[in-house]
């Protein structure tokens, strides 16, 4: 038998394509709109994909730790997401 986990997680809006997440292993920024989105948090920077409303997406990791190249992936999908 598997010991059940208690989980917490809350999202903070900021404006159309930028949220704040917050959970109880730590805080990530998101950028992008269903379909296309970017996060950035402690394990480094993930690209997701997927087709809205079906639950099916595509997840993955794109940087390590490091400042340049994450503002380099958030301003693409950024670029992306207004297309």
């Amino acid at each position: 038998m598997t010991a059940m986990g208690f989980r917490f997680r809350r999202t903070i809006p900021l404006g159309r394509l930028f949220r704040i997440n917050v959970s109880k292993t730590g805080v990530s920024v998101s950028a992008g709109r269903p379909g296309a989105t970017v996060n950035v948090g402690k394990d480094g920077t993930h690209v997701t994909v997927g087709a809205p409303g079906t639950g099916m997406s595509w997840r993955e990791k794109v940087t390590s730790r490091g400042c340049a190249p994450v503002l380099a992936v958030a301003l693409a999908a950024l670029a992306f997401a207004l297309l």
